[in-house]
Order: structure tokens, then C-alpha cells, then sequence
């Protein structure tokens, strides 16, 4: 028996509303004809329209009385979870000539359309059966719902009746990942992941019940099994349904859909956009510039080389710095896997790659301005030493020899790879490429200031090295891997503190407080002296020699070995004073400049160097120009301002005489000009 029949058995009635609010006494259960009790309303007239029967699922819950009141079964009728509900309808309509006959249905106060209906006739008395039809159980939430009936006839006479009844909440076993029913509950319907090309998973059931496997490619059943606990056994990639019969009949069925293979990648924000295979490489739109990745289950993020990382995350932006024209990024994506399931082939994590387009930087002394310490240890007994140190930019190819290659590095300072020293680090953690590729985090150091170059096998290498805390301090060179032993020097070599960098002088400037360049070439036209105001508080900005502190500067070998210390000088770019040296004993490299005024061709005021070695070269914070003009008794005409920089670097090269090789030291100069003029009316 149905136990909403059983149900049915415990008669619970509630009132029918009839017309103009005229509502009908209840009964004692369909087709009762007992004496039944009314209320306060009057008598229902005979002509109005009435529905004689409302049958739900095969189950009659409202109908007449003897006396042709409506009785309603609310609250008996409970529908299964998942069950569509059929409904039959009688009703009959009163009239002459054109009979209505019209039905509408609305659930809990909301109009079904749909299901509205209506025939016509000419009987006077229209009884009429109308088509069954459905409910779908979409529509039918768990809980409590009213359903209302009105029959209408040709004069707009109305017949409601209200009936309220209950749609039963699934009732799903309690199922847990593993072998154990304990931790966080699968709901059902829900989906598990086995991330790989083949992989096992489990789960258990707090109630007895039969499992059963179901391919879902050919809808064949793979296994059926009774027992609390489960395992899918190897399940190749595919898609499977996994179902749960609970031996309670009272229970609803259970089931997740069991997905097998690597997780799904696509550029953008949604799966609407392309999808990535594994190894798979895109082209970056621009540098800078950003890329966008999405996937459908929520995992980690990285960008090998880079510090970019994201947890928990299906959304992704990969930035795109400038410096990485040229170079190909590789971006890694491991799905959050269940700690129950196991990947037995193939692994879980995917990379892709992106090409970045443009040229890469060339190795160019001049725009690298970054210099790299060689690390050696030959074997596992010996120590770690240092091979190079202080190795400039160059096209040049830096050969190191090591039989066998043990262990070579790469690092932006000798000090801090072997002791961690922080003072010692000048360029600090960087992004490193090999042959434009960048580098993964597996052949770098635990701060990103080395590379591990005997990680490769021997050959030769294209590095690249972007400091992250400032990107102007690079270093790009050609490293050759030799797995042998290194010949005998037969040359002189140029010694660390022997030669210097080039400059690469950026553009001389003057700005104001306001904001305002003034740049070479420019003319500045002036009528009155109020407009001089702009020109009172001018500051220079040029390339300069810069000192970083002190570099640690080794000489010889073994005993013969010499340490002492250089000043650690760099070019750089930026404000500085006018009127300045930046010359430092021992330095390779050195600047001054000097400021000059003039009036109509005639020097009114200058500012350079002292001679005088005892006095300190500190040079003028800002050029007050309006003072120099009223010092000149602001005569009108043309004034114009005269920047000169003075570079200065040593160089050493190798050159061969009579057989023999020398080495040739000398100092170079380079000037750096630039003009603006002032015409005062």
C-alpha cells in the first residue's frame, strides 16, 4: 500500500472556498455522505458553477456531499521526492444557450497558465472531464504547497477550491570520501574528480545498501557491489556514474559522477574561451601586459621563476613585465586534489607556456649595469669557491671549466650564496632566463639570487638577470659550460679595478616645483618678471656616478691571494646636484658637470667643480634663475642655460706585441650637452 494512502486513513479535512467567498463544511472522506456540521455561509445556489472531483496522482482529495458542498483532504496527500504529479479535474458548469466551461490552476497564489483550459457547449448543465495533466516535480519543491482550482462559467461565475498538501525532502544516505564514514559528507549529485590519465578513489556509507558502477560512455554497469565500503578499482579516463541503493527502502538513491583526466584550462575568465593542452604555448598580447587563465576546479597557480603564486583560486592574471620581450614564461596549475583519490599515471598538475612577443635585450654593457659572481665546488668533499667575480654585460663568452661538472652557480653576490649575507646582496632576488626561457624556481637558490648553471647539461647559454627590487639592475652575458679541465693561461688578464663601464647617459633636464621639463633645444618666452617665478627652483636630473658602498675585490691565488676593497660605483639616472664631481679613489668610473649662463652671449654666471682638492665637490641642490636674471638688472634678451656632463671610465685591453701580450691602460671621456634659453621681453 502507498503511505500517502495509509496517510489517507487519518482524516485531517480543512474548507473548500466556493464562490463570493462561500465556502463548504468539511467531510469525512470522498463521496461521504454523513450529516456534515456548516459554517456561518449560506447556501450554495444550484445553478453555480462546482468541481466534482479533484484526483491527485489516482488519489481523490476534494469532492461533493450529499448536499453538494465541496469536501478538501488537506494535509493527506504527500507526494515522493523527484515525482511529477498528475492531476484529474471534473467540474460543471450551469447556463443556457453557449455553455463555459473553463479551468484554472494556480500554485501557491502564482497563476499556471499552462494548464488553463476551457471547452463550450450548448447543454444548459456542462459536466466536463478535463485531459489529465502534469505538474513536473521541478516545479514542486520540498515542503508544504497550496494548489488552487477555479471553474468558471459563461456569466464569470466562479468555484475555487484550495488544496494544500506536502512534497516529501529526499531522504539521501550519509556517504563519505575513503574507507571510513567520517569527515565531510558527498552530497548527491555532486561530482569527484580524479585528476590523471588513470586513477582510484573510494567511499563509505553509514547504512547498508548496493553500490553500482556505471560507465557512462556506453551506459554499461562496470561493477555492482553490496557493502557499507567501495572502491572503483583503476578507472582509465572517462566518465562514470557511481550510484548508492540504500537496503532502506524509505531512502532516496544516491549517486556523483566520477570524472577521470587532467584539468581543463582556457584562456580568459570563463570556459567560453580557448582551451590549453598540456605543454600547449600562447603568444602574451603585449609586454607589459597580462594573461588571463580560468579553470573549471579551483587549485594553485605559479609562474616558474617569478614569485607569482595564487592558492584556491580557479581565476588567474600572469603578469607580463616589460623586461620579458622576447622570452617564453611557463605557468603551472595543480587542481586541489582529494586526499582520497590517487593519480596512478600521468600526474595532476599541467603547464603551458607564453611567448612573449618583442626582442629580447641584448647583452649590451651599457644597458646592463648589474655584475654576477661564478660559484665552483668540484666535488661533494670540497668547498664551495669563488671562480669569477664582478662579471660585466657582455656579447663575450665566459667559459668556465669543471671535470666532472659537479656544482657551478651563478650569483648576483659570491658573499651572500655562501654565508646568506644580506649586506653583501647589492641586486637581491631577480628573475633569471636561460636562452630566453625563463628559469624555474628548481635551478635557483632559496632567494632567487643564484643560478644553479650545472644544472644544465655542458654547452653554451644565453642568462639573462632582472633584479625585482629594481629592474634597471640587469645583467645579460654568455656562459659556456666545459666539462673539462681549463687551459693554462698564457695571456695577462685586465684586473677587476683596471676598467670600468661605459655610460648610457639617459636625456639632461631641468623641472621646477610644478612639475614642469625643461629639455635641450627649448625656448622659454618671458613678459614680465612674474613669469620668472617658474624659474626660481630648477633641479637637474642626468646620468651621474653613483657608489653602492664598497665592492670586495680579490687578487691572485692561494697565498698569493690579495683581497681589499673599491668603492662599488654604478651609472644611474635621476636627480642630482650641479656644480658636482662624483670621483672616488680607486673608482672605475667617474662624472662632473658644470652649469653656465649666459646673456646674450656673454657668461653671467657659472657653477663647476672646485680645483682646490681640500674642498668638497658637493655642487648646488637648484638653480634659481630668476635671481641670476635680476642680478643682471633683468635686462631683456636671450639667457641661456648650459648644462656640460663629463663622463669618465677606465679601460684595459689585451693586445698583442712582438709575440708577446700586453695590457694597455687608459681613461676615456665622454660629454654630454644641452642647452635651453630664456628670452625675457
Amino acid at each position: 500500500m502507498k503511505k500517502w494512502v495509509v496517510k489517507a486513513l487519518l482524516v485531517c479535512l480543512a474548507t473548500g472556498t466556493f464562490l463570493s467567498g462561500v465556502s463548504a463544511p468539511p467531510a469525512m472522506g470522498a463521496g461521504a455522505t454523513t450529516s456534515m456540521k456548516k459554517n456561518s455561509q449560506v447556501s450554495k445556489p444550484v445553478s453555480q458553477p462546482v468541481h466534482n472531483m479533484i484526483i491527485f496522482n489516482d488519489y481523490q482529495v476534494a469532492g461533493l456531499d450529499s448536499g453538494g458542498w465541496n469536501w478538501v483532504k488537506n494535509d493527506e496527500f504527500i507526494l515522493p521526492p523527484e515525482t511529477a504529479l498528475d492531476i484529474d479535474l471534473v467540474q460543471t458548469t450551469y447556463g443556457s444557450g453557449t455553455n463555459l466551461n473553463r479551468s484554472e490552476v494556480l500554485l501557491d497564489g502564482v497563476e499556471l497558465p499552462e494548464y488553463q483550459t476551457e471547452q463550450q457547449s450548448a447543454q444548459s448543465t456542462f459536466r466536463w472531464q478535463v485531459p489529465r495533466f502534469s505538474i513536473p516535480a521541478a516545479k514542486l519543491s520540498p515542503g508544504q504547497h497550496t494548489l488552487t482550482f477555479v471553474v468558471t462559467d459563461a456569466r464569470s461565475q466562479k468555484s475555487t477550491v484550495h488544496v494544500r498538501f506536502q512534497v516529501e525532502a529526499q531522504n539521501f544516505p550519509s556517504i563519505f570520501e575513503g574507507e571510513k564514514p567520517e569527515g565531510e559528507q558527498v552530497p548527491s549529485g555532486s561530482q569527484t574528480q580524479i585528476f590523471g590519465m588513470m586513477g582510484s578513489t573510494s567511499f563509505a556509507s553509514t547504512v547498508p545498501g548496493t553500490w553500482k558502477l556505471i560507465n557512462k560512455t556506453t551506459n554499461a554497469e562496470i561493477r555492482s557491489v553490496p557493502a557499507n565500503v567501495f572502491s572503483t578499482g583503476t578507472l582509465a579516463t572517462g566518465n562514470y556514474d557511481l550510484l548508492f541503493i540504500p537496503d532502506d527502502s524509505s531512502m532516496s538513491t544516491w549517486m556523483t559522477h566520477i570524472r577521470v583526466g587532467m584539468a581543463e584550462l582556457y584562456v580568459g575568465t570563463d570556459a567560453s574561451g580557448q582551451k590549453l593542452s598540456q605543454g600547449q604555448q600562447i603568444t602574451a598580447p603585449s609586454a607589459p601586459g597580462v594573461v588571463k587563465l580560468y579553470s573549471p576546479v579551483v587549485g594553485r597557480w605559479s609562474v616558474n621563476g617569478t614569485g607569482q603564486t595564487l592558492t584556491d583560486s580557479q581565476h588567474f592574471e600572469v603578469v607580463i613585465p616589460d623586461m620579458m620581450a622576447g622570452m617564453t614564461m611557463t605557468v603551472t596549475f595543480e587542481p586541489n586534489q582529494a586526499a582520497n583519490t590517487n593519480n596512478l599515471w600521468g600526474g595532476s598538475t599541467i603547464e603551458v607556456k607564453i611567448q612573449v612577443p618583442g626582442a629580447p635585450n641584448s647583452c649590451d654593457p651599457a644597458s646592463a649595469t648589474a655584475t654576477l659572481d661564478v660559484l665552483m665546488q668540484p666535488n661533494a668533499k670540497s668547498t664551495l669557491m669563488v671562480e669569477r667575480e664582478n662579471l660585466y654585460s657582455s656579447n663575450s663568452t665566459v667559459k668556465l671549466y669543471q671535470n666532472p661538472v659537479h656544482v657551478i652557480w651563478l650569483a648576483t653576490a659570491a658573499e651572500h650564496v655562501e654565508r646568506g649575507s644580506e649586506a653583501s646582496d647589492d641586486e637581491g632576488p631577480g628573475f633569471w632566463a636561460v636562452d630566453n626561457v625563463v628559469v624555474d624556481e628548481s635551478k635557483l637558490n632559496w632567494d632567487h639570487t643564484a643560478l644553479l648553471l650545472s644544472s644544465y647539461k655542458p654547452g653554451r647559454y644565453k642568462v639573462n638577470y632582472y633584479s625585482k627590487r629594481e629592474p634597471r639592475q640587469s645583467w645579460c652575458g654568455y656562459i659556456q659550460v666545459i666539462e673539462d679541465s681549463p687551459p693554462i693561461p698564457s695571456a695577462p688578464a685586465c684586473a677587476k679595478n683596471e676598467a670600468g663601464l661605459a655610460p648610457a647617459p639617459g636625456p639632461i633636464l631641468w623641472k621646477n616645483n610644478r612639475g614642469s621639463e625643461y629639455r635641450d633645444g627649448q625656448t622659454v618666452i618671458v613678459n614680465s618678471a612674474a613669469d620668472l617665478d617658474s624659474l626660481r627652483d630648477l633641479r637637474l636630473m642626468s646620468t651621474y656616478a653613483k657608489r653602492n658602498g664598497n665592492k670586495k675585490i680579490k687578487d691572485g691565488s692561494g697565498k698569493d691571494t690579495i683581497t681589499y676593497y673599491m668603492p662599488n660605483l654604478v651609472w644611474t639616472y635621476g636627480e642630482m646636484p650641479f656644480g658636482s664631481s662624483q670621483d672616488y679613489i680607486g673608482g672605475t668610473i667617474s662624472s662632473k658637470n658644470k652649469v653656465q649662463v649666459f646673456h646674450e652671449g656673454k657668461e653671467i654666471a657659472r657653477f663647476m667643480p672646485s680645483t682646490n682638492e681640500e674642498e668638497e665637490d658637493e655642487g648646488e641642490e637648484s638653480l634659481d634663475l630668476k635671481a641670476i636674471i635680476a642680478d643682471n638688472e633683468n635686462k631683456p634678451g636671450v639667457y641661456t642655460v648650459k648644462v656640460t656632463n663629463v663622463f669618465s671610465y677606465k679601460t684595459c685591453s689585451i693586445v698583442q706585441k712582438d709575440r708577446k701580450y700586453g695590457k694597455e691602460l687608459d681613461e676615456r671621456e665622454r660629454d654630454q650637452t644641452m642647452t635651453f634659453t630664456v628670452e625675457v621681453k
